[in-house]
């Protein structure tokens, strides 16, 4: 099975995503019933998140088929100047051909006790030499054993998550919702 023909981006060092916190709120849901104030209360603190984003083992990545139906596969990787960076490996696996489709995405890291669930958009990312050699470096300290190359990626496998919102809760009254801007990006 071919792939769709996917646009990919060489990409340099830049400040990322989750350089700045955004504007932190509440979410619209749960139900008042589970507890969340609407106002007040604590939030989740944003070095946490970001934190959490760097340290997390496993991405599980959420994508949608050309036909709707849902795809989750847990993947690597690592935050390199302020940006998450996800391996989806070889162009024919199912996630890359989704990607390849609709852009739109989640990611969830591990830990039903303290989430972290980013919704946004997949962008196919070739790291210029510089940022290869440090994304290199970062899924080697991090995977130890797995020792890419900086090029490893000029024919793809890798993607650049651009949040639209971020959500995170350790439990129900600590949940927090922030919304990064960009069109379409914000639901």
């Amino acid at each position: 099975m071919t792939s769709p023909t996917t646009q990919i981006e060489r990409v340099a060092f830049r400040r990322g995503a989750f350089a700045e916190e955004p504007p932190r709120e509440r979410p619209d849901s749960p139900p008042k019933s589970y507890g969340v104030p609407r106002k007040g209360g604590t939030f989740i603190e944003w070095p946490h998140v970001v934190e959490r984003l760097r340290t997390a083992s496993g991405y599980w990545l959420a994508t949608v088929t050309p036909g709707g139906r849902p795809h989750v596969v847990p993947i690597w990787g690592v935050v390199v100047g302020d940006d998450l960076f996800l391996e989806t490996g070889d162009p024919d696996t199912i996630k890359n051909r989704n990607l390849a489709v609709h852009k739109e995405i989640a990611v969830h890291l591990d830990g039903v006790d303290d989430v972290v669930l980013v919704r946004g958009r997949a962008t196919p990312a070739v790291p210029d030499a510089d940022l290869g050699a440090a994304m290199a470096a970062a899924f080697h300290e991090k995977y130890p054993g797995y020792e890419p190359g900086p090029t490893d990626w000029d024919r793809g496998g890798l993607i650049r998550i651009e949040p639209g919102t971020l959500l995170a809760w350790r439990e129900m009254p600590t949940a927090t919702r922030w919304r990064f801007g960009g069109e379409g990006l914000t639901s």
